[in-house]
């Protein structure tokens, strides 16, 4: 009886709300940043709201990257199995966006806000526009950011 109720209780949380409410390509981006931030447990949450264990592609396989143009990219297994980068957003504005709406539509606590957006933040691996904050008088402006 108690893996019921732990179920019940994984139904509950955030990832499995936001899961269950997303579709497309923000269900597809939620799945990686869910299996980059909660590995251990995205089997666990998958099974409790009755998703399969089978992927079928197109499916994301790496963390994001932001691009020198601002688009957030990430590797793709495509349908004829080869895998390739595609850029999923315009801009980071844009993933945004669309998980604030997700958060809005799933009507989300301001503690699950930060801890969904923590989540992308982590996703994000790299950021290859140049630094914002740098003085583009310095000589050293052409570094990139990386977090």
């Amino acid at each position: 009886m108690a893996l019921a109720t732990d179920t019940a209780a994984v139904r509950q949380t955030w990832q499995a709300r936001c899961l269950l409410a997303a579709e497309g390509k923000t269900g597809a981006v939620l799945l990686s940043i869910l299996a980059h931030n909660f590995e251990e447990r995205l089997m666990f949450i998958c099974r409790a709201i009755g998703f399969s264990s089978y992927l079928p592609a197109p499916f994301l396989t790496s963390a994001a990257t932001i691009e020198k143009n601002g688009a957030v990219v990430a590797k793709m297994m495509c349908r004829d199995g080869r895998e390739r980068r595609r850029a999923l957003y315009a801009s980071e504005r844009d993933l945004r966006d669309d998980f604030r709406r997700l958060a809005d539509r799933v009507k989300l606590s301001d503690t699950s806000r930060e801890q969904l957006f923590l989540a992308i933040k982590n996703w994000v691996v790299a950021d290859r526009r140049l630094d914002p904050t740098m003085d583009p008088k310095d000589p050293d402006a052409k570094r990139l950011t990386i977090h």
